[in-house]
């Protein structure tokens, strides 16, 4: 998935908007979400003989509709205005999120351990941005702002997705919160411009194609697995290679230069990541 942005780069300069990047990847998934649903059948933890709770649908549906509809709209809008190498380290910001959610839900404050986590994340995500300086543009500022809506829709999904995936099913889960949210992307791109109005080169296609297998559908079949077979801490850990493999494929594809500010907050906000999954797994 860290090379999404750098996808999504790549399309708008030939031509695509980031309604066409958004709308057009999240339909051409669906088939590839229900073959996850399929190979993920059998491991469904439900016991429901195939047979599930409509509030558990109706959230699940909720879940897609937030992060994967207007959280992604949020994400494609934003890199026509920022880099991808600083997108990426903003989006990796959610634990931030999921803790304070989680504090306000339980009413409990975090361990001394979790705020310093919180601090260094948070400082990473200020020199990622630049966020003191006085050149960023109103541009900018939005730009960041709607990553920031994107992280924090994702820190829900997660949330909600840990519960769900118990007694759903990871495959089916999955299947369902991305086709409410492709139904969602479907209505919205035809009410904004209209699926016969789609003109796509074939080098469109085929970059469309590489978004859609790459960093959207295997990525999550493979988290799935990683998480099957090594437990979702160390899945989480192992993750946090993301930020640094963008901003390495952003330097060698589009030459996008990091200062040393950037890479020290890179390093600052994994830092901080680690931190709390460490934390997180020793609680189990």
């Amino acid at each position: 998935m860290a090379a999404k942005g750098l996808f999504a780069k790549t399309l708008y300069e030939l031509g695509l908007t980031f309604h066409d990047v958004a709308a057009i990847r999240s339909v051409l998934a669906v088939p590839g979400f229900a073959l996850l649903a399929w190979l993920y059948r059998s491991k469904s933890s439900s016991g429901s003989g195939g047979t599930y709770q409509r509030s558990d649908i109706l959230l699940a549906i909720f879940a897609g509709v937030l992060c994967y509809y207007l959280g992604a709209l949020a994400n494609f809008y934003a890199l026509t205005i920022i880099d991808a190498s600083v997108e990426r380290p903003l989006l990796f910001a959610y634990p931030i999120f999921v803790v304070l959610i989680t504090t306000l839900i339980t009413r409990k404050l975090p361990s001394p351990r979790v705020l310093m986590a919180l601090l260094m994340t948070s400082l990473g995500v200020v020199l990622v941005t630049g966020a003191f300086s006085t050149e960023l543009t109103p541009a900018q500022w939005s730009g960041m702002a709607w990553i920031m809506f994107c992280s924090l829709s994702i820190a829900i999904y997660f949330l909600i997705s840990g519960e769900l995936t118990q007694r759903l099913g990871s495959g089916m889960f999955t299947l369902v919160a991305m086709t409410a949210a492709a139904i969602g992307m479907a209505i919205h791109y035809q009410l904004v411009q209209g699926w016969q109005h789609i003109e796509l080169s074939s080098t469109a296609w085929r970059t469309l194609g590489a978004l859609v297998i790459f960093s959207t559908v295997l990525p999550l079949f493979l988290m799935a697995e990683g998480v099957r077979r090594v437990g979702a801490s160390q899945a989480s850990l192992i993750s946090t290679i993301g930020p640094p493999a963008t901003a390495i494929m952003a330097f060698e594809v589009t030459g996008e230069m990091l200062s040393a500010t950037q890479l020290l907050g890179i390093v600052t906000v994994l830092i901080g990541v680690l931190a709390l999954e460490l934390g997180r797994s020793n609680r189990r």
